[in-house]
């Protein structure tokens, strides 16, 4: 902070207020909007992240890791839906299956990877019933090391060393049923007109619709909007190449939930840095909703008609 800055935040504080250093954007002004139907100018600076080589963008592989047991689950119920914790689990992940196998049926290629950190045998059991309706193959892996930052750095180096779209995702995210296919189906426009990688975040972060001056350029789709962004949670939607060639971003999520170490893995310490390379997007309305606590949901999404459309899975 300059000093001019320094003397204004003083003469500020007295009334209450302070001057905060903004994160930058990866935005530059829109100079016109020419050619903007095709998409082409939305990034005026487009051609910094153009992807030169020749990737896989025809198989999806969805990550969705899994911890429910004794430990995280017993005796305690959602606040939001007031199910029992491993109810409300299972749930959520059935409707991570659905999207799934809806995108299957529509002839999109896709592979269902769960990393499960020593959830109880009976829940598994669970589980593997619940993907028996998906028509792609899919895997249970039971993590190398327990912890939740383990489980999430191992699925991030998994998906290093392959060559294909990726969904990294979490047991407590509630899918629509076009939510899967809608991210691929957007990643592959835009791509097609920018040969540019990106990132897609299901919902709308907590950051975009609670902060007042949150810059964005508005998208369409021929199902919704679609808005840009520099935040996002660990969960999201991307390419391979771009964990490989950021991998630097993703090393400290193994810090996540180590007690003295948690904030070296954090969002904002560690993939929220791919805002600064990879142009982002979050949907409007959002396909899923982080269905932890009210403060974590995305505004004007009706959560509860997918939650009841989830009855009866179990």
């Amino acid at each position: 902070m300059n000093e001019v800055l320094r003397i204004l935040d003083r003469i500020l504080k007295k009334r209450g207020y302070t001057i905060k250093k903004h994160q930058e954007f990866n935005l530059s002004p829109l100079k016109s909007f020419k050619g903007f139907e095709d998409q082409k100018s939305v990034y005026d600076n487009f051609n910094a992240y153009k992807n030169n080589t020749e990737c896989n963008l025809g198989s999806l592989t969805v990550f969705l890791r899994t911890s429910i047991n004794e430990e995280r689950a017993k005796g305690k119920r959602s606040e939001l839906t007031g199910v029992d914790l491993e109810e409300h689990l299972l749930k959520c992940i059935n409707s991570l299956i659905v999207s799934i196998h809806h995108a299957s049926i529509n002839d999109r290629n896709i592979k269902f990877v769960i990393f499960d950190d020593r959830s109880d045998v009976g829940v598994l059991e669970k589980i593997k019933q619940l993907c028996k309706k998906l028509t792609c193959n899919w895997e249970i892996i039971t993590t190398d090391k327990p912890g939740q930052g383990e489980s999430l750095y191992q699925n991030f180096e998994y998906a290093k060393f392959n060559d294909e779209l990726v969904y990294f995702c979490e047991d407590d995210y509630l899918h629509s049923k076009t939510a899967v296919l809608e991210m691929i189906d957007f990643y592959l426009r835009i791509y097609s007109q920018t040969k540019a990688h990106l990132v897609l975040h299901p919902q709308e972060h907590e950051n975009v619709f609670r902060q007042f001056n949150y810059p964005s350029y508005i998208l369409y789709s021929e199902t919704r909007r679609w808005r840009t962004i520099c935040h996002a949670t660990h969960v999201f939607f991307t390419h391979t190449e771009v964990v490989k060639k950021y991998w630097s971003y993703f090393e400290n999520t193994k810090y996540v939930g180590v007690k003295n170490k948690r904030h070296l893995g954090s969002e904002k310490e560690t993939t929220d840095h791919l805002f600064k390379h990879i142009p982002g997007f979050s949907p409007i309305p959002a396909v899923a909703a982080h269905l932890q606590t009210e403060h974590c949901l995305p505004p004007f999404f009706n959560w509860h008609e997918l939650w009841e459309e989830q009855e009866g899975c179990l």
